[in-house]
């Protein structure tokens, strides 16, 4: 319920930009990436990312997906020129996101069908609560299907091993069924080919055997990209995408550029050819899956979204591995709360600003910019809880790895017979009375508690920082020197009190920028006074430039009005640069105008304006876009009726744990 909630209001511009890239393909451009490059052109559209950065699985199955929409009404093609131009934004984000929900949903079954005994049900809540998890369907990324091949593949290929130690002929046909998943999963993103060659040295003790299954995934994969090996925006952007190639990122050893994370991958191979094929269990493909993430997250740059890939594989052993149940468990609560605080770490549009999707009411200054202006007091203490949370995740995936790989290196081993406390109560009758995820509950929320924590913290300190923007479309620079040190931006009537600015300087082009800049708002009429402060420079990982703090706010006025920005004790030979933007165009005409050392252009230096969030004007907006068409309830009712049916015939019927 939780999860569908959110699901309307909550997006990231990757959800609507990869389905806008996606419905090309149903209007006859079947070959997405040349098509967007070319629209991009035309457009003279820069970014810094690929056209189309995902193998075509996941554009295809996207594509099927608008095209049920559309064919059933829910959705029409019509107007939709760029990826925001919408008619309903919530009912589209639930819609885009069902797919998601699917994966979610079929992860959790499979985890719950593999668990021992009765740890079904915890195995299903540990994935459900996993903020990493959950956190995908709200931002609206992809990385749940490849996440749901890798699952898959897994569950697969430790039922071809218990079939091949129970002498079933049929053990071989479910290996090649595990690496097939494997190879799909690759044409949605390439990672989960990262398992084919350790699942294909586990599953058979066969080179002929394992070269065949080797080979399958890397087919299915060619094949899927042979169409496009001539289309530059292809090979760049997703064979050769800059994200993926910095998980080789190197250091140097022995005067060698080195890969760690190859390093370690080589070594779990060379273990894997080595280790009697006997020593085999069905888990080990769970603890392969653990050692090669956990080292490709220790060892090398990575996206924060793509813990998710890690997440099923730590459940799985807490609820498949149950004498250490207790150590799986720690170390994916140790992630999941690593994951839940540093995500407001992130940029503002990766946490509370996924609800600007929905009204950019919700939009607030960077969170370590509003810090260094509104509360500079906290910057160190925050400093040091960013530092220890990922000392802490550091930490886990080390311990992750560690664990993987002596448990693989344990063989067969017999582990000595004692009694296992680490699900609670001793008495036989209170196990059998209280369900195990039921004593496991507040564990399970923790993680849930920590991000409504971080939220409301951060809440707490942008509450006077909810930022309007303006189209950043550099014309020109600006430079103040010591000789002229001052200059004045015209500004169209206010709509709200403003309580602080934020000026960018351009501090690779300034030199000795003074630790001081004055402002001064003075409105037209000159029946009022100017309201002057004085602002400190901030340079952050986000945001460099000058930020001013207007106490009491700046009220609003229904005339236009002037800030005067000025260098206060400049060095002879200092040197401050900011960006001139164009203006951008109002009802009563151009009404931006910088003036400077006696000269007038039309423009608007790089400011960001700053305001109280406006509670009320702000859920308003969201309900009115939440009212906008009565279909997202019905929707959003029977998706929670299928999901509660799904539950209950899952958890009704279970299979042995594998």
């Amino acid at each position: 319920m939780i999860k569908l909630t959110l699901m309307p209001i909550t997006s990231q511009n990757d959800l609507l930009l990869n389905a806008w890239q996606s419905h090309h393909i149903n209007q006859g451009h079947w070959n997405n990436y040349a098509h967007i490059t070319e629209l991009y052109k035309a457009r003279n559209f820069v970014s810094p990312h690929p056209a189309a950065p995902y193998p075509y699985g996941f554009y295809a199955l996207t594509a099927a997906w608008l095209e049920t929409l559309r064919l059933v009404g829910l959705i029409s093609y019509e107007g939709w020129t760029t990826q925001w131009a919408i008619t309903n934004q919530a009912l589209w984000f639930l819609l885009l996101k069902l797919p998601y929900l699917a994966a979610d949903i079929v992860i959790g079954v499979l985890l719950f069908k593999s668990a021992r005994a009765r740890y079904g049900p915890l195995a299903w809540a540990t994935w459900a609560w996993s903020g990493s998890a959950a956190y995908l369907l709200l931002m609206g990324q992809n990385d749940l299907y490849p996440t749901l091949f890798t699952v898959s593949a897994t569950v697969l290929g430790a039922q071809s091993i218990r079939a091949r130690r129970a002498g079933r002929t049929h053990s071989f046909a479910l290996s090649v069924a595990s690496v097939i998943m494997l190879g799909i999963g690759a044409t949605f993103k390439i990672i989960p080919l990262a398992l084919v060659a350790p699942f294909a040295l586990t599953l058979t003790p066969h080179w002929r055997h394992r070269a065949l299954l080797v080979s399958i995934p890397a087919l299915i994969f060619g094949a899927s990209a042979l169409p496009f090996l001539s289309t530059p925006a292809f090979v760049n952007g997703v064979l050769f995408n800059w994200e993926g190639v910095r998980l080789f990122s190197a250091i140097q050893i022995f005067a060698n550029p080195v890969s760690l994370f190859v390093m370690s991958y080589v070594a779990l191979l060379v273990f894997l050819i080595c280790r009697p094929y006997a020593f085999t269990r069905p888990r080990d493909l769970w603890l392969i899956g653990a050692a090669v993430f956990s080292s490709l997250f220790l060892f090398s740059w990575s996206q924060f979204y793509w813990a998710v890939w890690l997440t099923p594989f730590i459940v799985a052993l807490i609820a498949i591995d149950t004498r250490r149940a207790r150590y799986w468990a720690v170390l994916w609560l140790i992630l999941e709360i690593a994951f839940s605080i540093l995500l407001f770490n992130r940029h503002r549009d990766f946490n509370i600003g996924l609800l600007a999707a929905m009204s950019l009411l919700f939009r607030f200054a960077q969170l370590d910019t509003v810090v260094a202006l509104f509360a500079p007091a906290v910057a160190q203490p925050l400093e040091i809880l960013w530092t220890v949370t990922r000392t802490a995740q550091s930490a886990a995936w080390l311990l992750i790895l560690a664990g993987a790989i002596g448990l693989l290196l344990a063989g067969r081993r017999a582990a000595p017979k004692r009694r296992v406390r680490a699900l609670g109560p001793t008495r036989p009758h209170q196990a059998l009375q209280q369900p195990v995820p039921a004593r496991w509950a507040v564990i399970l929320l923790l993680p849930a508690i920590a991000a409504a924590l971080g939220a409301a913290g951060v809440f707490t300190l942008s509450r006077n920082a909810s930022v309007r923007e303006f189209q950043r479309a550099p014309i020109g620079q600006l430079t103040l020197t010591a000789d002229t040190p001052a200059f004045s931006q015209t500004m169209a009537p206010l709509v709200e009190d403003v309580t602080g600015l934020l000026l960018d300087v351009s501090l690779s082009e300034s030199i000795k920028p003074p630790a001081k800049m004055e402002l001064c708002a003075q409105p037209a009429s000159a029946a009022h006074s100017p309201i002057c402060t004085y602002g400190s420079l901030i340079q952050t990982p986000q945001f460099q430039g000058y930020g001013f703090i207007l106490s009491p706010p700046l009220p609003t006025f229904s005339q236009p009005y002037t800030l005067t920005f000025r260098l206060v004790d400049p060095a002879t030979d200092a040197r401050v640069s900011t960006v001139i933007v164009s203006a951008p165009q109002t009802a009563q005409g151009v009404l931006y105008n910088i003036h400077y050392a006696e000269q007038a252009q039309n423009g608007l230096a790089a400011l960001t304006v700053l305001r109280a969030f406006d509670t009320g004007a702000a859920f308003s907006a969201m309900a009115d876009r939440l009212g906008a068409d009565w279909r997202l309830f019905v929707l959003w009712g029977l998706c929670l009726i299928l999901c509660l049916l799904i539950h209950v015939a899952s958890t009704g019927h279970r299979t042995p744990g594998i």
